[in-house]
């Protein structure tokens, strides 16, 4: 016992500090997807549509007629198929990892970057309400629940 106290106080800190600091990614991370509509249009057969394994792509019918292509960021699963077989490489994925929203219509996706809505900090006043319940104490992934 003596040992694993002795292991884990030489570790010190593992955490990251992440609002002063960008995380480091992984290469291969996809982030948020980007779409460039102008070229998006120029394609008529549309393979991404039929290579996406979960349907998270559409097409959008816009107010003024013109449909869109759609990501529904829910059901995507960042595997990059459309991207690789978009001719016109008009769908490609970012390292923009901010992809936490607060409604779940916020995560259908067309490539603005004014369409995003982020998921803003807590109220105050429910900040009050809740109090500490709010802090996250223990993650323990992949350990053996002991």
């Amino acid at each position: 016992m003596l040992k694993i106290l002795l292991t884990r106080f030489k570790q010190k800190f593992r955490t990251v500090a992440f609002p002063k600091e960008e995380p480091l990614l992984p290469s291969r991370f996809r982030g948020l997807p980007k779409i460039d509509q102008s070229q998006c249009d120029l394609c008529q057969s549309k393979p991404c549509l039929a290579v996406c394994p979960t349907g998270a792509l559409s097409l959008q019918k816009q107010e003024d007629g013109v449909q869109k292509m759609q990501i529904d960021l829910g059901k995507c699963l960042f595997c990059g198929k459309c991207a690789l077989v978009c001719p016109k490489q008009a769908l490609v994925f970012s390292r923009d990892y901010r992809l936490a929203v607060s409604d779940k219509k916020n995560l259908l996706w067309t490539g603005s970057q004014a369409e995003l809505e982020l998921a803003s900090s807590l109220a105050s006043d429910l900040r009050k309400l809740f109090g500490r319940s709010l802090r996250l104490r223990q993650v323990s992934a992949g350990g053996c629940n002991g």
